[in-house]
């Protein structure tokens, strides 16, 4: 955790120095003369000058000029040994995040992975419509390639006579995204990319995501069994 000035003084040779002392040391460094020193801190220039004896007995032997320089010294090391730390916090908040991430890419990797060996068409809908994935199995059903999916909405994969229709159900399937098992929708007809017409069924699932709701459809062509 990173430590305020305050504590990193707490070694420094000036650490033992009073609020009045620093301000004259504060205000020569800005190049006041002692009578303006005197003039600024509302004190008189006897008491001035006690103070640079009080200085000189924390600090050392020093001139005027090279109490200023060595407490200006401390201070720059103090800031830069703050820098440092905060520095090095950040850099491990950085680090920590790319581990995260790295983690989470290695978790959607696998999911992707295991969505593309599944037997059946599988795609994630927004709740606008629009297709954020389609695996494997639902290009070769549909004739699209992966590309062509991602720029089409699910309602370009059922006959456009069923468009209106199809928007009012999945209105209603977002007002109230419950899980639908798979044979619900036998009456349910799809199209491929050619315009051929086959029965389908497809079974629901919803998920509530920072980027919205999220819909799981598993597609299977009813052909075969019509």
């Amino acid at each position: 955790m990173s430590r305020t000035p305050a504590q990193l003084e707490s070694g420094s040779l000036s650490s033992g120095l009073s609020t009045r002392e620093r301000q004259l040391l504060q205000l020569a460094a800005r190049g006041h003369t002692d009578q303006s020193i005197a003039n600024q801190l509302g004190i008189s220039l006897a008491t001035v000058g006690t103070y640079w004896g009080r200085v000189r007995i924390k600090l050392g032997p020093y001139n005027r000029t090279e109490l200023v320089a060595k407490f200006l010294k401390e201070h720059a090391e103090r800031t830069v040994a703050l820098l440092r730390e905060e520095n090095a916090g950040l850099l491990q908040q950085i680090e920590e995040k790319s581990r995260t991430e790295q983690m989470l890419r290695a978790s959607l990797e696998m999911f992707r992975g295991l969505l593309e060996t599944a037997p059946d068409a599988i795609l994630i809908v927004d709740q606008n419509g629009s297709i954020q994935f389609a695996n494997e199995q639902t290009s070769e059903l549909f004739g699209y390639t992966s590309e062509e999916l991602s720029k089409l909405k699910v309602e370009d994969l059922i006959p456009v006579r069923y468009h209106q229709q199809h928007l009012v159900h999945r209105s209603n399937y977002n007002d109230n995204p419950v899980k639908r098992r798979m044979g619900q929708h036998l009456a349910t007809i799809a199209v491929t990319k050619d315009g051929t017409e086959f029965p389908m069924a497809a079974a629901l699932s919803a998920a509530e995501t920072p980027n919205g709701l999220l819909v799981t459809c598993i597609v299977r062509d009813l052909s075969a069994t019509k």
